[in-house]
């Protein structure tokens, strides 16, 4: 099944292994975040905690 980002629109094919293959085959209007784009949300979220360095 070819499915694309949400985020970035990269399109990926998932085969029936995959974690989201029933989710996604079921609604085909689903969201799905690819692994990169996990990643780099999960990155800004830790960044934009952390407390601001004094000038």
């Amino acid at each position: 099944m070819k499915i694309r980002c949400s985020l970035c629109g990269t399109e990926q094919e998932i085969s029936k292994i995959h974690k989201d293959y029933q989710r996604l085959a079921r609604d085909p209007e689903a969201v799905y975040i690819c692994r990169n784009c996990s990643h780099r949300v999960q990155f800004q979220a830790k960044e934009a905690q952390k407390p601001q360095k004094p000038m």
